[in-house]
């Protein structure tokens, strides 16, 4: 082949490699897929009609998986179902951690793109991000507290949280804490985790949805360490 030829070859070969769509290492994102739709028991997620996630249960993530940072079609489906609950066109930038939050009951289900922060914490700390994604729920404040606070004694650490939404990652002391969620203006708990224990360099995702029958939960996603 001639030398001509090949850089052709090379030009044509980067100019159409990103439009493929394919799941890579190079030039990527990391996208993972939390199922926080009531009645989904279980959800996979294709871009471009390749899958990066499946059978993710309610109330769960998958792994963070590298797809090609462009603008690849997202489709939502129910394992074994003919057509898409959800499809939409995303916007992905190279070397940048992403949740694609499923929200919503099925019917009606939204395909949220929240952008992670997995930067190392700052010195000492570690780093806690919350999500409101109960239907039934409302806006919420947020309360991390050492476990059996009596939260008519401290303020909010996260205030008016709406549904579908994720706070600011807040810097925390490694210990002990639980994370409340009550309706705003109010220390109503209707949503608590059990005693968690966070560790210097950690960064969590603490999500309140729906329970899977009734009432409310809460699931906790290890982002990093």
């Amino acid at each position: 082949m001639s030398r001509v030829s090949q850089l052709l070859l090379a030009g044509i070969i980067v100019v159409t490699w990103p439009a493929l769509g394919c799941l890579n290492n190079s030039g990527s994102a990391q996208v993972r897929l939390l199922n926080a739709s009531p009645g989904a028991a279980s959800l996979n997620g294709f871009m471009n009609s390749s899958a990066f996630a499946a059978n993710v249960a309610y109330a769960t993530a998958s792994d963070y998986v590298p797809v090609v940072a462009a603008s690849p079609t997202l489709v939502l489906a129910i394992p074994g179902a003919t057509a898409p609950l959800t499809t939409r066109v995303l916007s992905l930038m190279s070397g940048t951690f992403y949740t694609v939050l499923a929200s919503g009951y099925p019917a009606s289900i939204s395909a949220i793109l929240l952008t992670d922060n997995n930067s190392p914490p700052p010195a000492a700390k570690m780093n806690l991000r919350v999500i409101n994604a109960s239907p039934s729920l409302g806006t919420a404040d947020v309360y991390v507290v050492a476990p059996g606070t009596a939260l008519d004694t401290v303020s909010p650490t996260v205030s008016g949280l709406t549904f579908q939404s994720a706070s600011s990652y807040v810097p925390l002391a490694a210990g002990n804490y639980e994370i409340d969620f009550t309706p705003t203006g109010q220390t109503i708990v209707l949503a608590q985790t059990s005693t968690l224990s966070f560790s210097v360099g950690e960064i969590r995702t603490v999500v309140g949805l729906n329970g899977a029958v009734t009432g409310y939960t809460t699931a906790v996603l290890a982002d990093l360490n």
